[in-house]
């Protein structure tokens, strides 16, 4: 494990910008209309202020002077208080009142400059509070009017001239555009040069100057503005006398451009400079004053970054404090109040990180939620907010685990980033923020998609950010920790080599004493252990000890991390161990991993990792000592690991099994081990992913049935053994299947609960099957973010009704594993079979009609090493294209064929035929009926062909029927019902698909076909008709389907596998989606249809099975390539059998094959079996 850090963004808010002051208005002898009293009154009503007192002058409001004078005075009152109140009607007002005071200065002929001013002024202070573009629009024109009105006067120029700038900058942090800073910039210069040295104003305009320069660096990072900001507000403060009420808001933009400075350059005495010129301005700053909050948060966030590169707990206390009291002193519904909230929620989270306070989490992520509730979406902040709120949420994930903490987490990181395009300085933090979440959903559910998209962000983040900016070793040490987990997935040595590369420069650029450098150093150590495991180099080895020992040395004693260090390095002990097997490595590897689980609270989400860690270094210790004490913690560490309070599906399997080998070795049941990793595989195997993604995870738990049977088995328990093997293997299928479960009984019982199900199923199912590949980082679609995290949701919903639906009255195991009971239902029409290969044993339980219990058959001539030498060599050797004029491969003939199937015979279908007693030869149609459910690669074999083939020896295609089926309970989900034959048959051919070879005899076939198909319905699509909707979508209308194409398994993505059609692939990923109702029997007369993938051979991966799951409960397949010429004459021989009398039976279909199976062979010769045994039933 290692570290990763996120990164804050809290706001260091400069002073508002100061607008230059109102000038005196002159006096004017214009008279005013005798009526304009009563609608002034009117108008004062109208804005709800019912009385003018007396000392505001409005004695005489039938003149316009004293209409004028009274206008202005009630829009002076209302902004005073607006200002003390902070309520939005009281600046209404007094806009209004300054719109009709410029009004009647036009109409009256008055001197308008101070009313354009004026009305200016308010509008852009309502703009600061409601964020309405039309009025920093309304503001700026109104303000350029004054300056134009004003250019012969140099102080009012310079006026209006700096309060431009102000509205420029104004809208620039609306709109983000480079052109409003430049603007604001431009302005503020003139008026800077204008203004006299000595002007009163002087300060002000320099201050409004370098607020704009501030802004432009924060724009652009060019150092200069920033050099110019500092100049500007150093000016500023000179020029300010001591006293004078100003001087705090002027200090404390001072303080904002070197906190600035040092988080640019790293320079420790700009920090210095920052906090003294902060506590300066809050020092001089009254209790009651409006500012005193922004000046008290300012400060708090220079003390939280000298935490953050002090690591000192005091300085995080002194920014607890000032960022606590920044939020008490700002009321409910102040415009301000969100920023306070925001700067405090950052100092809890990262007092959290410290410490490791849940409480403080906590706080920290309420906080947050307050600003942004708080904060129109529109508003500059709004994305900071909800990029820091992302982040918060990832450290609770990482804490707790809880799947919907980082869905959300990356839904708002993802929100902020879009309102950041190409160029918007904060684009760098927030495709940062949204890496380090993509990087921690992987670590959770190991879509490959996610780390590609972590790395993607990370990489962009890392070229957006200069060199010389101190926040690039944190953004490169995530990029670098992004590879390394990449590495670990696919182990690409590029990848690993890159995480060394960038955390060396990342050590590097970490000073000494910096509190991150422990940090940076572990991550260093683990991609030298990564490095190691896929080189072997001994001196990686011990690179990676060396960093990780100096990591724990430099680590605060009660740092939260310290655990990770420690159980790092006590892996790497563990490591040199097994290499060197040096006894005080393994003593050590167990201190370690004590040390670490002494300071790991219960619910911390990687408990059953370190006890897994401590577990294998008993375990290790053991087989080195022989002493049995340890055998027995490491069995205690790998039970707690397994049953931990917390959610790590993959480790918890992990130790579960671990927990039950080690209670064989020590001679105690294994029962509750691996009771407990069957209970954790529908967690691991999830339904809140897609199918792809569980078909990769699957293979976690690929040997877990066979190992549990074959212990259940050696103590002769052998319906549990059954048990486990249904419930181990074809996970997916069986998930599948329960989605299409009609919930009838449910329904009956409780209707809304039956239908909840339905609808639950159905989105399920679809969002199952989205293509992942959609999501691609950084310019993802929120939609689709919210389309997964919809997806986790309804998987959680789906939980919820099974718990519910278990609450009712004989449903206590709906859906659950199906036990021996309803199990033995499978075998209606003649045993099934199910073989197990196990490294330690080899077995058959062979379910039998009408039999109470199993029949056990020992395999014992047979063995795991046995199968992996065995494997399918010689067919797959058939797989090389020779001749055009095979439907898929001519193979070379092989002695090895034979020599198989010999071995077959004698060591696993032999022995199983002869404790049924199938021995003796049969006649025709009284042959038995056999069903075989092989597991492992067992199932890539064709039992069905197994034989000794020396003239005189009967095979197995002499004494029984043979048909497949991946589970017993695919037996158990279709009915054995006929197929109306109304429902007719869909021919599909295809003799030229585009880039295959022609495949000629695929016509006679459907000729054959139709001769037999005539006295029911049938429609043939083939040629440029055979297309992948059209036959899609007449699979719907039809019984049955017969495809006779070229078709391929797909080795390196089994969902790809696919029938070769006019217009491209029929995949089985497109087939698996259809739920298909009333279907009958599906003929896949093309090559490799039964094949699957070597990679999950529990799961079924070909196109038969997806058949299966469409709804075809009989399929006639081929587990490997056949000649073109075979097809026509096996279909024409199983219609033939299949269709009489107007009727459809595919029941009958395992028989018919057989039939036609055995003339092949008689037509072609015993020996060629590569081109009569490749046909096979699936199904019932």
């Amino acid at each position: 494990m290692s570290v990763s850090k996120t990164e804050r963004q809290n706001t260091a808010s400069n002073e508002n910008f100061a607008l230059p002051p109102l000038l005196r208005e002159e006096e004017s002898g214009e008279e005013a209309t005798h009526h304009v009293s009563d609608s002034l009154y009117a108008f004062f009503e109208r804005l709800g202020i019912a009385a003018l007192p007396e000392e505001e002058g409005c004695t005489d409001l039938t003149s316009p002077d004293g209409q004028l004078e009274t206008l202005v005075a009630v829009a002076s009152r209302c902004q005073d208080d607006y200002d003390m109140d902070d309520e939005i009607d009281f600046l209404n007002a007094s806009i209004e009142c300054e719109r009709r005071a410029l009004k009647l200065s036009e109409e009256a002929g008055f001197p308008k400059i101070e009313r354009l001013r004026a009305l200016g002024s308010s509008l852009y202070l309502r703009f600061r509070r409601l964020r309405n573009l039309a009025d920093i629009d309304e503001a700026i024109w109104h303000q350029n009017q004054a300056a134009a009105l004003g250019s012969n006067e140099h102080d009012l120029y310079a006026a209006c001239l700096s309060h431009l700038g102000v509205l420029w900058n104004e809208r620039f942090q609306r709109l983000g555009r480079r052109e409003d800073i430049d603007h604001a910039v431009d302005y503020q210069s003139q008026a800077v040069q204008i203004i006299p040295e000595d002007h009163p104003d002087r300060p002000m305009y320099l201050s409004n100057l370098g607020n704009s320069f501030h802004c432009r660096f924060e724009r652009l990072g060019k150092l200069d503005d920033l050099d110019r900001a500092l100049k500007s507000h150093l000016q500023a403060v000179e020029l300010t006398p001591k006293g004078d009420e100003d001087r705090p808001g002027r200090l404390n933009n001072l303080g904002n451009s070197w906190l600035s400075r040092f988080e640019s350059l790293g320079e420790l005495a700009d920090l210095d400079r920052a906090i003294d010129y902060h506590s300066q301005a809050v020092q001089l700053t009254p209790d009651d004053h409006p500012k005193k909050p922004v000046r008290l948060s300012n400060l708090g966030n220079s003390w939280l970054t000298r935490f953050e590169h002090s690591g000192q707990l005091a300085d995080i206390a002194r920014a607890v404090e000032l960022q606590s009291q920044a939020v008490y002193l700002t009321p409910d519904g102040h415009s301000g109040r969100p920023m306070c909230l925001n700067n405090l929620g950052d100092c809890w989270i990262r007092r959290f990180q410290r410490l490791g306070d849940l409480a403080d989490l906590d706080r920290a992520i309420e906080c947050q939620s307050r600003a942004i509730q708080h904060t129109p979406e529109d508003h500059p902040r709004w994305p900071r907010y909800l990029n820091n709120l992302g982040g918060m949420l990832v450290k609770r994930f990482e804490r707790l685990g809880e799947l919907a903490d980082i869905d959300r987490a990356l839904k708002y990181q993802a929100q902020a980033l879009q309102t950041a395009q190409d160029g918007h300085p904060d684009r760098a933090c927030y495709l940062y923020s949204l890496g380090n979440s993509w990087d921690r959903r992987f670590e959770r559910l190991g879509e490959l998609l996610d780390i590609d998209n972590a790395i993607e962000c990370q990489s962009q983040s890392v070229q957006l950010t200069s060199k010389s900016d101190p926040r690039r070793p944190s953004r490169l040490n995530n990029l670098a920790y992004s590879c390394f987990r990449r590495f670990e997935y696919l182990g690409e040595l590029g990848d690993i080599d890159r995480a060394i590369e960038y955390q060396r420069q990342v050590v590097h650029l970490t000073p000494e004493g910096h509190p991150n450098k422990p940090g940076r150093l572990s991550s260093l150590g683990n991609s030298w252990l990564g490095r190691f495991k896929c080189l072997g180099e001994a001196e990686d080895l011990e690179r990676a000890i060396d960093y990780q020992s100096q990591a724990i040395r430099l680590i605060p004693e009660d740092h939260p991390s310290k655990l990770m260090f420690l159980s790092n390095l006590g892996g790497l002990r563990l490591i040199r161990f097994e290499r060197l097997g040096e006894p005080r490595d393994s003593d050590d590897a167990i201190e370690c991993q004590l040390k670490a689980l002494e300071l790991t609270p219960g619910d911390y989400a990687y408990r059953p990792d370190l006890l897994k860690g401590l577990g294998m270094a008993y375990l290790n210790r053991f087989y080195s000592r022989a002493n049995r004490d340890d055998l027995g913690l490491a069995l205690n560490a790998f039970r707690d690991g397994a049953k931990a309070g917390v959610f790590r599906p993959l480790t918890q399997t992990q130790c579960a099994k671990l927990w039950a080998r080690t209670s064989i070795n020590l001679n105690e049941s294994p029962l509750d081990g691996y009771r407990t990793a069957f209970q954790m595989v529908p967690h691991l195997v999830w339904l809140g992913q897609t199918v792809r993604h569980r078909r990769q995870v699957v293979t976690n738990i690929s040997n877990l049935s066979a190992e549990a049977a074959a212990w259940a088995i050696s103590i002769h328990k052998y319906d549990l053994a059954l048990e486990w093997l249904e419930q181990g293997r074809s996970v997916i299928w069986n998930q599948i299947l329960q989605l299409r479960t009609p919930f009838e009984s449910v329904s009956a019982a409780d209707p809304e609960l039956g239908q909840q199900f339905r609808d639950i199923a159905s989105q399920l199912e679809v969002a199952s099957c989205c293509a992942a590949t959609a999501y691609e980082a950084p310019n993802l679609s929120i939609d689709l973010l919210d389309r997964a995290q919809n997806h986790h949701m309804i998987a959680s919903r789906w939980e919820e009704l099974l718990t519910k639906a278990r609450q009712l009255p004989g449903f206590e195991n709906f859906l659950l594993p199906r036990k021996w009971r309803e199990l033995k239902k499978a075998a209606k029409d003649g045993p099934v079979v199910v073989i197990n290969v196990c490294d330690t044993r080899c077995d058959a339980l062979v379910v039998v009609p009408q039999r109470e219990d199993l029949v056990h058959v020992p395999l014992n001539k047979f063995s795991h090493e046995k199968l992996s030498r065995m494997k399918i060599r010689p067919f797959h050797l058939a797989s090389r294209c020779d001749d055009s004029t095979d439907r898929g491969f001519k193979p070379d003939v092989l002695q090895s064929t034979t020599q198989l199937l010999a071995q077959l015979w004698s060591d696993v279908v032999g022995p199983v035929l002869e404790k049924l007693s199938y021995t003796g030869s049969g006649q025709g149609d009284q042959l038995p009926h056999v069903t075989w459910c092989a597991t492992g690669a067992l199932s890539f074999l064709p039992l069905h062909a197994a034989g000794l083939y020396d003239g005189s020896s009967l095979g197995a295609l002499d004494l029984v029927v043979s048909s497949y089926t991946p589970t017993l309970g695919a037996l158990l989900s279709h009915s054995k019902q006929s197929t109306d034959p109304r429902s007719g048959i869909l021919l599909v051919g295809q003799e030229a698909s585009p880039g295959q070879a022609s495949l000629p005899k695929t016509v006679d076939e459907l000729k054959a076909i139709r001769r037999h198909a005539s006295p029911t319905s049938f429609h043939q699509l083939d040629g440029t008709s055979a297309t992948v909707n059209a036959t899609l979508s007449e699979m719907k209308r039809y019984g049955w389907v017969h495809l006779a194409c070229h078709a391929i398994q797909d080795s390196q993505n089994a969902a790809h596998s696919a029938f070769y059609l006019y217009d491209g692939r029929l995949t089985l990923e497109e087939i698996s989606k259809q739920n298909l109702q009333n279907k009958g029997l599906a003929f896949l007369s093309a090559c490799e249809t039964a094949t699957g993938d070597s990679r999950l051979p529990d799961e079924a991966t070909h196109l038969a099975a997806g058949m299966l799951i469409a709804g075809y409960p009989s399929v006639i397949a081929t587990m490997w390539s056949i000649m073109d010429k075979d097809g026509p004459f096996i279909a024409d021989l199983v219609y033939s059998q299949l269709i009489a009398d107007g009727k459809m039976n595919h029941t009958e279909a395992a028989g018919a094959l057989h039939k036609a199976v055995m003339k092949l062979r008689e037509k072609v010769g015993l020996k060629e079996v590569w081109r009569w045994a490749p046909f096979v039933h699936i199904g019932v």
